[in-house]
C-alpha cells in the first residue's frame, strides 16, 4: 500500500494536501478496518474488503454528482426534465434495435430517479459479495 504503486503524495506540504486532511482519511480508514477487525480477516483480506467498499462508495457518490452537475448545466432539474430534453436524441437510438436491453430498462424501471435506493441496493450487493467471498 506505500510502495509505488500509492496514489498521489503525500509528503508535508504537498500542494493540495494539508496534514488534518490526511489526518481525517486515516482516521476514517482506521474505524472501517475497525469495524472488519474481529471477523476472522487476515490483513489482506480486510483490506481488500475495506478498499472494495470505499471504491464503491467513491463511484457512486462521483457518478451522482457528475449527473446532477451535467444536467444542472443543461437547465434540467430533475429525471423528467432530463428525459423530455434527451427524448429526440433516445428515441431515435431506442428504435435504431441497437440497444433492446436499455431501451426495457427505459420503458420499464421504476426507480430511475431514486438515487438513495440505487446506492444502498448497490452497496447491499457488494456487502453479499463480500460476506460471501470471504466467509464472513
Amino acid at each position: 500500500m506505500f510502495g509505488s504503486a500509492r496514489i498521489g503524495d503525500h509528503r508535508p506540504g504537498h500542494p493540495g494536501q494539508d496534514g488534518d486532511e490526511r489526518l481525517r482519511g486515516l482516521a476514517l480508514a482506521e474505524r472501517q478496518l475497525a469495524a472488519l477487525d474481529g471477523l476472522g480477516l487476515d490483513e489482506d483480506p480486510m483490506m481488500v474488503a475495506f478498499r472494495t467498499v470505499s471504491a464503491f462508495a467513491h463511484g457512486a457518490s462521483q457518478s451522482e454528482v457528475a449527473l446532477r452537475e451535467w444536467t444542472e448545466s443543461a437547465g434540467w432539474s430533475s429525471g423528467d426534465e432530463t428525459r423530455l430534453g434527451l427524448a429526440p436524441q433516445m428515441t431515435y437510438l431506442m428504435t435504431t434495435g441497437r440497444y433492446p436491453t436499455y431501451r426495457r430498462y427505459g420503458l420499464r424501471a421504476t426507480r430511475k430517479d431514486d438515487a438513495a435506493w440505487a446506492f444502498e441496493t448497490g452497496l447491499d450487493c457488494v456487502l453479499d459479495g463480500i460476506a460471501a467471498r470471504l466467509g464472513i
